[in-house]
């Protein structure tokens, strides 16, 4: 028999992995077609949970890209960015340029009785759906300029 290594995986939130998520680095790329199955990819409206150094918890209900055949959530890099350097700009300046990290998703109704009272660390993790997995996409392809070619005309 084979001895197969298992994959541990450390569960943040209480609630069932939703999503493979993407946070696209490229500006110049919006994914309007899926990167794994090329489908046409749709808009859901969701509140993120995102964790900034050194200690600071956001829910941000933001628009982002979704593959429903390949479970791809894509979320834009510059545009949450953009954001949390605006809010913290106004809120914590300390905080502006910290690291950060989007941690996963929360129910509707949970992010809404957020905005309404102050939930502890542990409310928030009892609504916390982490990813299932967070994948990159690099971008390759293009046209090359192949100097081997080159070379052999001269």
């Amino acid at each position: 028999m084979a001895n197969r290594k298992t994959k541990t995986t450390f569960q943040l939130g209480k609630q069932p992995p939703r999503y493979r998520f993407f946070l696209n680095p490229y500006e110049d790329m919006r994914f309007t077609k899926c990167p794994q199955c090329d489908n046409k990819m749709h808009q859901l409206k969701l509140p993120l949970m995102i964790h900034i150094d050194p200690v600071h918890m956001l829910s941000l209900t933001k628009t982002c890209r979704y593959c429903p055949h390949c479970d791809l959530l894509i979320a834009h890099q510059d545009d949450l960015e953009h954001f949390l350097a605006s809010f913290f700009t106004e809120q914590q300046p300390e905080v502006v340029g910290n690291d950060y990290l989007v941690l996963g998703t929360l129910d509707k109704p949970a992010w809404k009785l957020r905005t309404q009272q102050q939930m502890t660390m542990e409310e928030m993790l009892e609504s916390l759906h982490d990813f299932k997995e967070v994948v990159t996409f690099k971008v390759t392809g293009g046209w090359v300029r192949d100097d081997a070619k080159l070379s052999a005309k001269k």
